[in-house]
């Protein structure tokens, strides 16, 4: 399974203090998408014990102790999340930082607009 894609890879920063997230994704629709969406979101649940708000479609806002980095790799594997075909972009706007994965078609628009 290939990494999730931190902005700055080389960057060591270890889990620490909790820091706030969003997660915004699209789960391609196909004859797979609703068991690829369920895992998500079960993945999503687990992580963050339902504690995270959700009332716009395909985000999630909420805060963890992990860095961008990891938290895209474990919603990658712990979910049936696509790579060839879904797009995950992980947001942590505590520490600025940003992991992303599948096919990001304008990926220097997404750090231009976000600013890191």
């Amino acid at each position: 399974m290939a990494p999730c894609y931190p902005r700055d890879s080389y960057t060591t920063k270890q889990d620490g203090p909790m820091a706030n997230f969003i997660v915004t994704f699209q789960i391609k629709a196909d004859d797979t998408y609703q068991s690829r969406y369920s895992s998500f979101k079960k993945k999503i649940n687990e992580l963050t014990s339902y504690k995270h708000w959700d009332e716009t479609t395909s985000f999630y806002c909420f805060e963890l102790d992990y860095t961008a980095q990891r938290l895209c790799s474990e919603l990658y594997t712990g979910s049936e999340f696509n790579a060839t075909k879904d797009i995950m972009v992980v947001i942590d706007v505590s520490n600025r930082e940003k992991a992303t994965k599948g096919p990001i078609q304008y990926p220097a628009l997404l750090d231009a607009y976000l600013g890191f």
